[in-house]
């Protein structure tokens, strides 16, 4: 009996491509000896981006489509996905071919081979900006600093065994970071080095705040250190004071007492700025919390139209 392999492929905004791109996949993913299903999450798309799904799933049977009533994210879309597929290892990759599908047949060998995870990791970023090249480097020293997690080149174009995906699935957090997660859990796995293609067709939706959201909510999810900064914070700020404070006595006793009115704003501007920043980043961990403890489910799917009476 052939093995089954799903295909999960978020979708947002990509009604002028998506229809084409995902016949593509499939028509490159296939093989000779496993059969495929492709899983479309519409992440509450503004456009006809679940229309166009819903006609290539009419088109090949093999395709289905999962649409959320407004907008989760990609965390979100992933999850689903792996939620409602069905195969014996499932493929994650963007609906864009900037993840080339044609690595799918050999990842799936890899799988066959008894690894549990096969990446695809990005060896060449292709045409991507500077700014955002350093960005993403910024945010992956960040991140190996912070969880001790290297994830350099790292991507969502990932295959998993059925047993990684049912573990994925129970873990309990509303929030997740797919890579992060994937990373963690250390599970015997192979990269397939790729070059990052040109997307086909339209622009991406991630905008630079988005991104800068995306990267502090996955570092704060996997670390506790930006707390322990707070107290380091802390003991600085008194140091500080404390230097300033035996500057002034010293001055004092010389009788060249340094001005009062600098020396108060200059101590109210530091431990002001050192308690707002500690401040922050705990309302960050507290919210967090929050959300995970209302425990409100991380999608919603849009429900099928009722039949008229």
């Amino acid at each position: 009996m052939a093995h089954l392999i799903s295909l999960v492929v978020p979708v947002f905004n990509e009604e002028a491509i998506i229809l084409d791109n995902l016949a593509a996949i499939l028509r490159a993913a296939s093989g000779d000896w496993y059969e495929l299903e492709l899983i479309a999450v519409d992440d509450g798309s503004r456009d006809r981006s679940t229309q166009q799904i819903e006609k290539a799933a009419a088109i090949d049977s093999r395709i289905r489509c999962v649409s959320f009533t407004r907008n989760f994210g990609k965390e979100a879309a992933i999850h689903a996905g792996l939620a409602n597929a069905k195969g014996d290892a499932v493929v994650v990759l963007d609906g864009d071919l900037q993840h080339p599908p044609e690595l799918i047949p050999q990842m799936a060998d890899y799988w066959r081979k008894g690894l549990f995870v096969v990446e695809a990791v990005k060896a060449d970023r292709g045409n991507e900006r500077m700014h955002d090249g350093l960005f993403a480097y910024a945010f992956y020293a960040l991140f190996r600093r912070f969880a001790g997690l290297d994830l350099r080149g790292h991507s969502d174009f990932k295959l998993l065994d059925r047993e990684v995906v049912d573990t994925y699935l129970a873990f309990p957090e509303r929030q997740r970071f797919f890579r992060g997660i994937i990373g963690w859990a250390g599970y015997p796995s192979a990269q397939i080095p790729f070059t990052v293609a040109e997307r086909a067709g339209g622009a991406t939706s991630w905008s630079k705040l988005k991104l800068l959201r995306y990267a502090i909510n996955n570092i704060t999810s996997f670390s506790s250190l930006p707390l322990k900064l707070v107290s380091l914070l802390g003991i600085g700020t008194l140091a500080f004071g404390g230097v300033i404070g035996i500057l002034s006595l010293a001055r004092k006793f010389e009788g060249k007492a340094i001005d009062g009115f600098t020396t108060v704003n200059l101590l109210v501007i530091i431990i002001g700025g050192a308690i707002l920043i500690s401040l922050g980043i705990i309302g960050h961990y507290v919210a967090r919390l929050y959300d995970e403890v209302k425990g409100r489910p991380a999608y919603l799917i849009k429900p099928s139209k009722k039949n008229e009476t």
